[in-house]
């Protein structure tokens, strides 16, 4: 039967002080394993004992200290979780959590409503897009830290939260009391963005992301022309779904090779023909937020050709973690293996360089010395042959689009790329491939 570290811990330090000369004996010419773990043993009976303040040395306190000390020296994605955050984090990789459903940004000590999550007490209550939150149950946003406002938000169901709101055209602020529940968060979003093509964001990799994907190449596999894969600021999430979205676009071949701590201990996830949408044109943005998961898809999508990776280079995490429950309900998330792409490419403090670079915002280069038609007086003005011509151009097309999408520089470039491929019999032009 297995016994946790902690609970070794605990054994030594309860017989330490009865230890008969023999055994002490017995014990400084064993293991050097046990040896080590009767020194850390001592030393916490020693402080647990004799330090001056009895508060600050709590046996729970000392052995989650102690271990937090050791995961310092690894790399900086182990580490030992309180009982609060670890529970927070298997919530987010399920999916669901207890809030009130409202995805927010925070900016320069503003708390802005992204979107609230559809038929959620946010969504029912009449909260929009745009609202600043300026206050929750009274304490102004400015007082708070940007985690802790949005941790504040979370909670048990069934309990009460107030917020208030700063609406734009509305002179007062408005008052909110909201009732937490269960929230189902879905990991894709997706949009129609015109001319049959599709747009689809991967915010993390859930538990049910690779079926959420699906359904919506299902939904628009008869007439879709091609499809925007959004990754960026993804930080990533669970490996299995990384794979399996990978497989909806790839017939065949390998998706990632994962080598643990032996370079013998090597595992390979291959491709399926059967499900696989092979056909429908893609290009993935990615950018430095797009992180270990994310970047396992953009590098097995770029390795296969099968699309086109448009955007910034992204972080570079290319190592694998699994969490570890402990005993006092903590956490442990530790790095298990490394990753890499199906060409054998480490992305780890690399990242993926993307095919097509294209940065966040259009750079604007103005000089006196460069002029336009537009510019020079008397010019002949322009004008279309016909309203079919102006319906077919894209700058039409773009005005239907959302405002979140309308103003976003890399989004319209992988859409203006993959409109244009209808030229190019929906191949991708030569010299545009990995």
């Amino acid at each position: 039967m297995r016994r946790s570290s902690a609970n070794l811990l605990f054994i030594l330090v309860s017989l330490w002080p009865a230890l008969s000369p023999a055994a002490e004996e017995k014990l400084d010419t064993g293991d050097t394993r046990y040896r080590s773990l009767e020194t850390l043993a001592r030393g916490l009976y020693y402080l647990e004992n004799l330090y001056v303040d009895p508060t600050k040395v709590q046996t729970e306190d000392m052995v989650f200290n102690a271990l937090r000390g050791i995961v310092a020296n690894l790399d900086p994605h182990t580490m030992v979780m309180p009982r609060r955050a670890f529970d927070q984090l298997t919530s987010d990789t399920q999916g669901k959590f207890g809030g009130v459903g409202i995805i927010v940004s925070t900016e320069r000590g503003k708390m802005v409503v992204v979107s609230p999550i559809e038929d959620t007490p946010a969504f029912r209550a009449g909260i929009k897009s745009g609202d600043e939150i300026t206050a929750i149950d009274g304490t102004a946003i400015d007082q708070l830290k940007s985690g802790d406002a949005s941790e504040l938000m979370r909670g048990k169901p069934d309990t009460k939260i107030k917020l208030t709101v700063k609406r734009k055209d509305v002179e007062k602020p408005l008052q909110f009391t909201l009732v937490r529940e269960i929230i189902k968060v879905k990991s894709v979003r997706s949009v129609a963005l015109g001319n049959q093509v599709v747009y689809a964001r991967i915010a993390s990799f859930q538990d049910n992301t690779s079926e959420e994907l699906k359904e919506i190449l299902e939904k628009n596999a008869k007439d879709m022309r091609g499809m925007v894969l959004d990754l960026r600021d993804n930080p990533g999430g669970l490996l299995d779904q990384a794979v399996k979205v990978v497989d909806l676009f790839v017939e065949s071949g390998v998706i990632v090779s994962t080598v643990g701590r032996s370079p013998k201990d090597v595992e390979r996830e291959f491709a399926h023909k059967r499900g696989t949408f092979a056909d429908v044109p893609v290009v993935v943005l990615i950018n430095g937020g797009s992180a270990s998961a994310s970047e396992i898809v953009a590098g097995a999508l770029q390795d296969h050709e099968r699309a086109l990776i448009m955007g910034t280079t992204s972080f570079g995490k290319g190592s694998v973690q699994t969490l570890v429950s402990l005993p006092d309900h903590s956490g442990l998330k530790i790095t298990v293996a490394r990753y890499y792409t199906p060409k054998d490419r480490s992305i780890q403090a690399k990242g993926i360089t993307p095919d097509m670079v294209v940065q966040g915002q259009q750079v604007e280069v103005k000089s006196e010395n460069l002029r336009k038609e537009s510019d020079l007086k008397g010019h002949i003005e322009s004008g279309d042959l016909s309203d079919l011509a102006k319906s077919s151009g894209i700058r039409t097309e773009l005005e239907q689009w959302p405002e979140l999408q309308k103003a976003d520089y890399q989004l319209v470039s992988a859409y203006a790329f993959l409109r244009s491929m209808r030229f190019f019999g929906g191949k991708t032009p030569k010299g545009l491939k990995s």
